[in-house]
């Protein structure tokens, strides 16, 4: 709703608060559902504590996701290259107002990976896998809605496959705590790279794709993580 994004300019801080009260409110009808039908919450959403050795193996497989994911979309891209109005997107994860810059970071680090995974993952996902008895269809139709409500689709294959990951580690483990995990390693590496701008990219960057040794080593958590995920009964 603020023209400014699509131009370049720096947003104005009535953004800020309005992406707050969205990603604060995301979660409230489902609750307000669950709470008519008389569900058990905690049940229902898939909240259930995990192991010290479950978040430890979630948060190797969600840093070499990070580094491929980089890598595809860098991939894409380049297939595919998006329009100067969503590069212009980046203005909004850079704003000059110190009040701006912390209502962001709680947004997009805490809120939205909390809210949107209690949505796509605890609730939807848990409910199409009960109405349809099929937890690959389940994973693989929640992710397409988790990717569709970023609105980019430029950004929409390194989304999804996101969105199977979340979804994978969501009912291997039977909580979603781990893909909310997940999903901060994610969202706060993104915000911290975009902050960082050209002083990071003569490190993670070579030739215009990801460092080969960055890359490989991503390879190899993401390895690790899946098969510590996959270990677990």
């Amino acid at each position: 709703m603020d023209p400014s994004i699509l131009d370049g300019t720096t947003p104005s801080l009535s953004t800020y608060i309005s992406m707050f009260v969205g990603q604060s409110f995301l979660i409230v009808p489902v609750l307000i559902y669950l709470n008519k039908k008389g569900a058990p919450i905690f049940e229902s959403l898939r909240l259930k504590i995990i192991s010290k050795k479950t978040a430890i193996a979630t948060l190797i497989l969600s840093l070499g996701a990070m580094v491929i994911s980089d890598e595809i979309n860098i991939l894409v891209d380049k297939i595919i290259p998006a329009p100067e109005s969503f590069l212009q997107l980046e203005a909004l994860l850079t704003p000059e107002n110190p009040l701006s810059m912390i209502i962001l970071i709680i947004t997009i680090v805490i809120l939205a990976p909390v809210g949107e995974e209690l949505l796509f993952r605890g609730f939807f996902q848990k409910f199409l896998e009960n109405q349809w008895g099929d937890v690959t269809k389940a994973i693989l139709i929640s992710s397409l809605f988790f990717a569709a409500i970023h609105f980019n689709p430029y950004w929409l294959i390194q989304i999804y496959f996101l969105g199977v990951l979340l979804g994978y580690i969501a009912w291997k483990t039977s909580s979603v705590i781990p893909a909310i995990i997940f999903h901060v390693v994610i969202n706060g590496s993104s915000l911290l790279f975009t902050h960082l701008g050209e002083s990071i990219e003569s490190i993670l960057l070579w030739n215009g794709h990801v460092n080969p040794l960055i890359l490989i080593l991503g390879g190899y958590c993401f390895f690790i993580g899946m098969k510590q995920i996959q270990g677990i009964s």
